[in-house]
């Protein structure tokens, strides 16, 4: 067990939230009052052979009268003009003039509705018009663009809870992180009070409530809201809906036309019948043809025709969507009840359901489609198939390249000519230099296509990539401290060298929402060593950054992670470490039950093996 005597145990009634330091070695110079610099760190211990942790309802020392922390005043926030519309694939648009012109009506200055809601199938092209609509009028909103993918339907990436999602608005309006309330209501008044008066766009894809998109929306019409959906929404943030369907025979040949240079018109049409409309059949169809370009148009019909007729006729099995888990509430700011964790959070909160995609995603793959998926899937090369099938089970919402290369255990320099290819298959898009991501029924076919046993051990190389970067990065920004001792990393894990502070921020800021989400479910699938350490991995950054609310959840989700191991000397560092980040983000008295817990935990340790009246300090051998 790693341990160190230090100092005396505050008397009952003194609130002492100072980080622990390891003797000899000063507090970082980076680290500003008020908010503290993380404290030593500790090594991980086995639940086998760590000491147990006493029950959550063990004695605490008594909470001393708190007097309630007065509100920040917040300062004067500068005027930002975001531009966050995401750029349009590579696929031609065509048709949809009857929706464009709906749009145009609900949206433009003189609309009618501040909210539209585009909904349809999946593969529909619901993100589509929506970019295509908002890049031809990104002029009429002088004041900027928001966009957030909420993730709505994602069949392994967990939703992103609406708290966040307005977290990044705020951010990319110039906030403050730093002085951003803590309670989310607050936050999303905060949101419309920046928004008042400016004439913005938000663009909102993937949405699968209107209560996940309630606290979104501005409170002005000045601003117009345009959201995409897999089924209409209902309520008073419903907005206008604009219902979607495939695009008829004439639009989808213009479609094939423009994409292919196909000139034989009844071949093109029995094509494009085929696709049913679905601009991404239509987008992987052409794929095909751009890469065998020799091939009739009448094969490769009567290809996907039998394809589709053997699907109808044979049992494929269904793809269920990997469990949304309870560790999403932790990372969202809820509390579960009954769980230790609400020892660290307000008894009177509400808790709530988590947001979840359609029951039977699998069902949104049709036969034609899913002979369109085989027609580009059977082409690939081996190691491409082999990358494929590693990204859908990936639980990121996007992969970079040295991330794809972990997942595939292929070096960098092939595993970014595999992303060519499978970007050229339309089977991944890079919607950002340097980031891919898949479709969610894309996602859904390479999880059928994947071995559950390649997958997991994909997995498990994608988690060491993220841990072991995330954590020479976090010892690169805070070189003084003492590091955690991980396994060493599984062959093929591909690491970026994070060599200076400006090469370790660059990664947290491009792999922000891929580490959360990781975090999310490496807890969720009782992977607590990994969840924890991430915890660890992530703070540094998070407190250099100024997100002080998401290292709050962070440290909640480390709880969860500690709880399950059992481990107390693991516990005791995430509630002080949770105490101490409640402190930073302004909320002493949320601060005082995780401080009280750890107490108890380390008077456990330390009777044990220490005298009584002293404090154990957590440090790695």
């Amino acid at each position: 067990m790693w341990f160190e005597q230090t100092r005396a145990v505050p008397a009952p009634g003194v609130l002492n939230l100072a980080p622990a330091i390891p003797p000899g070695v000063s507090e970082p110079a980076s680290a500003a009052p008020p908010a503290p610099a993380p404290p030593a760190s500790p090594a991980p211990a086995s639940p086998a052979s760590a000491s147990p942790a006493p029950s959550p309802a063990a004695p605490v020392p008594a909470s001393p009268a708190v007097v309630p922390a007065q509100a920040r005043p917040m300062p004067s926030q500068p005027f930002v003009v975001p531009a966050q519309l995401p750029a349009m694939s590579g696929l031609p648009f065509v048709g949809r003039e009857a929706e464009l012109g709906r749009l145009d009506a609900a949206l433009s200055r003189d609309g009618d509705a501040p909210v539209v809601v585009i909904a349809g199938a999946g593969g529909v092209g619901k993100t589509s018009l929506a970019l295509h609509w908002a890049h031809r009028n990104a002029g009429l909103f002088p004041d900027g663009h928001l966009h957030v993918h909420l993730h709505g339907f994602d069949p392994v990436t967990p939703p992103v809870p609406p708290e966040e999602a307005v977290r990044g608005f705020l951010l990319a309006l110039g906030a403050d992180p730093r002085t951003i309330p803590s309670a989310p209501d607050a936050q999303a008044a905060l949101y419309r009070s920046m928004m008042a008066g400016r004439r913005m766009l938000v663009l909102i894809d993937d949405a699968a409530s209107a209560e996940q998109l309630e606290p979104l929306l501005p409170g002005t019409p000045s601003s117009a809201v345009l959201v995409t959906s897999r089924r209409p929404l209902s309520g008073p943030a419903a907005g206008q809906p604009v219902p979607l369907e495939g695009l008829d025979e004439r639009e989808a040949s213009r479609l094939l036309v423009r994409t292919v240079g196909a000139t034989r018109p009844h071949a093109v049409r029995d094509l494009a019948r085929h696709c049913a409309g679905l601009p991404l059949t239509l987008s992987l169809v052409a794929a095909r043809v751009a890469a065998r370009p020799h091939l009739p148009l009448d094969a490769l019909t009567s290809e996907l025709r039998a394809a589709t007729t053997s699907l109808n006729t044979t049992d494929t099995g269904e793809v269920t969507p990997s469990p949304r888990g309870e560790v999403a509430h932790a990372l969202s700011g809820d509390s579960l009840p009954g769980s230790p964790h609400e020892v660290a959070s307000d008894p009177g909160r509400e808790i709530t359901p988590s947001l979840h995609a359609a029951s039977d995603p699998g069902s949104e793959i049709t036969p034609s489609l899913h002979a369109a998926f085989d027609a580009s899937y059977l082409t690939l090369a081996e190691d491409a198939k082999r990358l494929f099938q590693a990204l859908g089970p990936a639980p990121v919402p996007d992969v970079g390249l040295s991330a794809a290369a972990s997942l595939a255990a292929v070096p960098a320099a092939r595993t970014r000519t595999l992303m060519r290819v499978l970007e050229a298959a339309h089977l991944v898009t890079q919607h950002r230099p340097g980031r891919y991501r898949m479709h969610d029924l894309v996602r859904l076919y390479a999880i059928e296509q994947a071995e559950p046993a390649s997958s997991a051990t994909a997995q498990s190389r994608l988690i060491d990539h993220y841990l072991h970067t995330a954590h020479r990065g976090g010892l690169t920004l805070a070189p003084q401290l003492q590091p955690i001792p991980l396994n060493p990393p599984a062959p093929g894990v591909d690491l970026a060298p994070l060599t200076t502070e400006q090469d370790a921020l660059e990664w947290f800021d491009a792999e922000h929402d891929c580490l959360l989400s990781l975090l999310r479910w490496t807890a969720d699938q009782d992977r607590n060593e990994d969840a924890w350490r991430i915890a660890w991995s992530m703070d540094e950054m998070l407190r250099r950054r100024g997100h002080v609310h998401e290292r709050v959840q962070v440290w909640q989700a480390a709880v969860f992670a500690a709880e399950r191991l059992g481990a107390a000397d693991v516990q005791c560092l995430a509630y002080r470490r949770l105490s101490q980040a409640h402190v930073q983000a302004g909320d002493p008295a949320a601060a005082l039950p995780a401080l009280h817990r750890a107490l108890a935990l380390d008077e456990h340790l330390q009777g044990r093996r220490r005298p009584a009246a002293t404090v154990r300090r957590h440090l790695v051998r």
